[in-house]
């Protein structure tokens, strides 16, 4: 792993000239409306500071809805047309830790040995992700509980830090090195002791612990999933800004086959052909949505489906917070 220092004027210029050969997409801030994923015309609009995007950058590997194929009936017979695949290579920068490595999660799922979803894994490989470490993690924060950190560089090509004279660059992968490569000064030994301990120190600056148990199957039937699920207006909000949420529905539209976002959180999510719904009330759908992050995908993949991003407790309109969920799950 290599760590340079690199000017606010070194990274911009090197990103402007990349937008021939690469989009480039970043997060800008918009007045009055906050912080969103877009592609940047000019790198230094970009936004590179301490606050967070609404949106996690999970919404460019697992688009929102995307066409699957197409049904073409010729000569009197059907056959079925693959979409397109766009091979454009991209550049996405200021990712933070929590959503690198919601998408190091979403891997697992998309890229297993029994299935690899080939819409998933081209936008993955055709990507470079330049994380951005968290120089002030929020309230709702609690990534530190869940194995993360504000400055893991999981499933990033490299890391960048911001710093009053600029960044320091961390290079992990060779897609890392093309960009950075021929930037900046590599840091001198006083200057990667005095960095090693900056990243120490910011592990502390998440505030919210919570208490994650190795299972919930004990409290399955508990009265507490009506509690904590009463408030609940089932919008999907937490679903749909969530970096690890994946779950989706297949809609047939003038011989296409579309998969769009869908979520446990949605009445009809489970209803059935029949009229049945094993989930009909919003105890038995927040209840699913708890155990799938923190039991049934940990026992399927040695892992938690959270990162600890805080963006579904900030965003709830009626204030649900899955962080004192968990922590306070009876035994």
């Amino acid at each position: 792993m290599t760590q340079k220092v690199v000017t606010k004027e070194e990274l911009f210029k090197k990103l402007n000239s990349l937008t021939g050969d690469f989009e480039v997409i970043g997060p800008k801030e918009y007045a009055q409306k906050g912080i969103f994923y877009e592609t940047a015309v000019q790198a230094d609009r970009l936004y590179l500071g301490e606050d967070f995007s609404i949106e996690p950058v999970k919404k460019f590997f697992l688009n929102p809805s995307e066409w699957l194929f197409d049904c073409r009936y010729k000569n009197g017979r059907n056959s079925l047309e693959d979409v397109l695949l766009p091979n454009s290579k991209r550049i996405i920068i200021g990712v933070r830790p929590c959503e690198a490595k919601g998408l190091a999660l979403l891997d697992k799922v998309f890229n297993a040995d029994k299935h690899k979803d080939e819409f998933y894994l081209n936008n993955r490989s055709r990507t470079t992700i330049i994380g951005l470490a968290c120089a002030k993690p929020d309230r709702a924060c609690f990534c530190t509980s869940l194995g993360g950190s504000p400055i893991e560089s999981r499933g990033m090509d490299a890391i960048i830090f911001a710093k009053a004279e600029g960044f320091i660059v961390e290079i992990i992968t060779d897609k890392g090195q093309e960009i950075f490569g021929a930037l900046g000064q590599i840091l001198n030994e006083t200057q990667r002791k005095s960095y090693a301990l900056e990243k120490e120190k910011s592990k502390e600056m998440v505030r919210t612990k919570v208490k994650v148990r190795e299972s919930l199957g004990g409290i399955f039937k508990n009265h507490y999933w009506g509690e904590v699920s009463r408030s609940c207006l089932s919008c999907g909000i937490c679903t749909f800004l969530c970096p690890t949420c994946h779950c989706f529905d297949l809609v047939d539209e003038k011989r296409k086959r579309m998969r769009c976002y869908d979520g446990c959180a949605f009445a009809d999510f489970t209803a059935e052909a029949s009229g049945e719904n094993p989930r009909p009330t919003k105890r038995e759908r927040y209840r699913q949505r708890v155990y799938h992050k923190f039991d049934y995908f940990k026992k399927n993949f040695g892992e938690n489906l959270c990162v600890g991003c805080g963006r579904c407790i900030r965003h709830c309109p009626v204030k649900i917070d899955i962080s004192e969920i968990i922590d306070k799950a009876p035994c």
